[in-house]
């Protein structure tokens, strides 16, 4: 089975896993162009759901060495299954910490919740100005919550983060992925007696947008909601989340908040969900 990842962003757009072939996964990033956090959660969370059913796991490296020295200092060579086959060359790293920009990939637990949402606050705070901070936090928090209270597997959950100066990029942003192997949106919800009529992942995913939805007995507040109203207070947030054969993106900002939604022809292992955040353009 093969994962091939050409161009720009290639599993927020096009890229699927290819389930025909030999026993064996191949992740071949070698035409990968520019690199988004959902690529580097999305590329763990296969590669460990993969091991994790004794699949042999191969990664291409890019060809461009910058963007294969960007794969290793985001820490996604060190955190691939044990036993991985890397096929390229991998250059002497010079690492230089950057907590106030970026939060390499990084498996996510109960047991590291804590550690990371402190970090990614950290991130978040050096970044936007005092009254924008809060707000984007309190919606970065919801992701890791909901992950770790939802989506924690022996296969395992990622998450990886930067913010981005606007240099190279048309605007000032923030972009957060949170990739779980857990038993995902449709399942979840089901759960809870109130939801069992669900029979669509699309339709799963809509609902668990609606404010109080659960997949337990809880009463819950707004949860997914929040986090896109709050961030489209300060700017425009585009959220993304993937699961099944489903995927959603909601816009919100300035003006009023769209939804796309469409159904997917591969397999999203359990949730994905992915936020960009870019700040309001000035004259």
């Amino acid at each position: 089975m093969e994962l091939n990842l050409i161009g720009d962003k290639p599993l927020a757009t096009a890229a699927m896993l290819n389930l025909v072939g030999p026993e064996v996964l191949v992740i071949d990033a070698r035409e990968i162009g520019f690199v988004c956090p959902l690529d580097l959660a999305g590329v763990l969370a296969i590669a460990h759901w993969a091991s994790a059913v004794a699949i042999p796991v191969i990664f291409r490296l890019p060809r461009e060495p910058n963007t294969a020295s960007y794969f290793q200092r985001m820490d996604v060579l060190r955190r691939m299954p044990l036993h991985t086959q890397i096929v390229g060359r991998i250059a002497p790293e010079k690492r230089v910490d950057l907590p106030h920009r970026l939060l390499e990939v990084s498996p996510l637990t109960r047991a590291t919740v804590d550690d990371l949402a402190e970090k990614v606050g950290y991130l978040i705070t050096a970044f936007y100005p005092p009254d924008v901070g809060p707000a984007l936090t309190k919606a970065c928090n919801e992701l890791l919550d909901n992950a770790v209270e939802h989506g924690e597997s022996d296969e395992g959950a990622f998450i990886a983060a930067q913010t981005y100066t606007g240099a190279t990029t048309k605007q000032p942003r923030l972009e957060l992925a949170v990739c779980d192997n857990g038993i995902g949106v449709l399942q979840h919800l089901r759960q809870n007696p109130a939801h069992q009529h669900l029979n669509s992942d699309v339709y799963a995913l809509e609902e668990a947008l609606k404010d109080g939805v659960t997949g337990t007995s809880d009463t819950r507040g707004h949860g997914l909601g929040d986090l896109i109203d709050g961030g489209g207070k300060y700017g425009t947030i585009r959220f993304h989340i993937r699961s099944g054969t489903g995927e959603i993106t909601v816009t919100a900002g300035d003006q009023p908040r769209t939804v796309s939604r469409r159904p997917r022809p591969d397999q999203t292992r359990g949730t994905w969900a992915w936020l960009s955040h870019e700040l309001p353009q000035h004259p």
